[in-house]
């Protein structure tokens, strides 16, 4: 190493002692000690003690709180006071309205036996003949009704369901061909129909229509068998007025309109959809054989 020209060892020597007498002592400086370094798994362990520590707190303030609202009613909030409201007056639920029977002497159909019952401005005559339960004789259930207002039932199928479910609870299982028939009256909307009560089901045909009179029904024939158009046409064109009844001008002028030539009037209504069953007449020949007595 190069030193300058000007520098004395000597004279430092004699500064640095010069200095230590000014000063004193001086203890030899030592590095200072590091931190400890954490482990990793220790720091997760005190953030998750902290972690438990906090909910648990955040519990028992949620605890106390229910308590203390379970013990007075009245710090519960405003909104949850409105909710309970009761208003002191409900409104009444409007029943419908109740019919009443009345005589049944303004139709007739055949054989078929009639009741009749009546509203504010409605008039239902119900023509009923068989049984439907009674699956070896045809069935038929007729509803003339009377009213001011426009017809507003909707489809077939639903006034077909409503006026099953008031002939004894029957359902209308399963809905087949739709058609319409020509009658005296108008024309006639039809299907086919499974109706179902809990012992069994029959095969019928709907009808309806809705003339001055509306007309609703159902015709089914013996033995599980659809009866034929004719015959629901011909039963529907027997519908007639009682003697001495006073039907409306609209309902009197329907009733009186000539019956189609296919349907004899003198033909009773329960028998429309009747086949004509025929016997056989088996003739016996076998004769009688008489035995001789043997000779002696």
């Amino acid at each position: 190493m190069r030193q300058r020209p000007d520098f004395d060892d000597a004279a430092l020597a004699r500064a640095a002692h010069a200095l230590s007498r000014d000063i004193g002592p001086v203890e030899p400086l030592m590095p200072r000690p590091l931190p400890r370094a954490v482990p990793r798994r220790s720091w997760h362990r005190r953030v998750a003690g902290r972690t438990i520590g906090a909910a648990s707190v955040i519990a028992l303030l949620s605890v106390l709180a229910s308590e203390r609202r379970q013990a007075d009613p009245q710090a519960d909030p405003p909104v949850a006071r409105e909710a309970a409201f009761v208003p002191r007056y409900a409104a009444p639920a409007l029943a419908p309205p109740v019919w009443n029977e009345v005589a049944a002497d303004r139709y007739r159909l055949g054989e078929a036996t009639g009741s009749a019952r009546v509203q504010a401005g409605l008039r239902e005559d119900i023509l009923t003949a068989g049984t439907f339960g009674v699956h070896e004789a045809p069935f038929l259930r007729l509803v003339a009704t009377e009213t001011s207002e426009p017809d507003g039932e909707g489809s077939l199928f639903v006034a077909l369901a409503r006026r099953a479910a008031e002939a004894g609870g029957l359902s209308v299982a399963r809905t087949g061909e739709r058609g319409q028939l020509a009658t005296r009256f108008g024309t006639l909307d039809t299907v086919d129909a499974t109706l179902a009560d809990a012992e069994g089901r029959r095969a019928c045909t709907a009808f309806r229509i809705g003339a001055a009179l509306r007309l609703e029904g159902w015709l089914c024939a013996p033995l599980g068998q659809l009866p034929e158009p004719q015959a629901v046409a011909c039963t529907v064109e027997r519908l007639g007025a009682q003697p001495g009844a006073r039907p409306s001008a609209a309902v009197a002028a329907m009733l009186a309109e000539p019956r189609s030539a296919s349907c004899p009037p003198e033909e009773p209504a329960t028998t429309a959809a009747m086949p004509t069953l025929r016997k056989a007449v088996r003739k016996n020949a076998a004769r009688v054989r008489h035995s001789r007595p043997d000779p002696p």
